[in-house]
């Protein structure tokens, strides 16, 4: 589905919170999971693969138990690109924004607005 409209569909819910994350990936198709140190292995792989994509702080993976997912958070939005483009390894496209995403968006729109108001509030003509 990816690249598609998607608005209509039953269950997809990116009107409400925005479409495509810009900087995350779905990794599917992997193999069931059924205990902690296979999602651990399974976490340190896909590390280990989108490394370079990561930045400073590397690769951020969610891999759910008993799930055949990961989701990958990548540094910035090019590197989300060259990824998708790279490597051949997994199935995947974009993940789609969750409401937490947005939520997270938001705060944090907040935060530098109030940042920037209290350094123009405190600066000396």
């Amino acid at each position: 589905m990816a690249g598609k409209d998607v608005t209509n569909v039953t269950g997809v819910n990116s009107h409400m919170y925005g479409g495509l994350h810009p900087k995350k990936l779905f990794v599917s198709g992997l193999s069931k999971l059924a205990d902690e140190p296979s999602v651990e292995l399974r976490r340190a792989e896909l590390e280990r693969a989108f490394r370079k994509y990561g930045g400073a702080q590397g690769a951020i993976v969610i891999v759910p138990l008993n799930s055949t997912y990961a989701f990958v958070e990548l540094e910035s939005e090019r590197m989300t690109d060259l990824a998708l483009t790279e490597v051949k390894n997994y199935r995947m496209n974009r993940a789609r924004r969750s409401k937490q995403d947005m939520l997270q968006e938001k705060k944090d729109a907040e935060e530098a607005a109030k940042v920037t108001a209290t350094s123009e509030s405190t600066e000396w003509d």
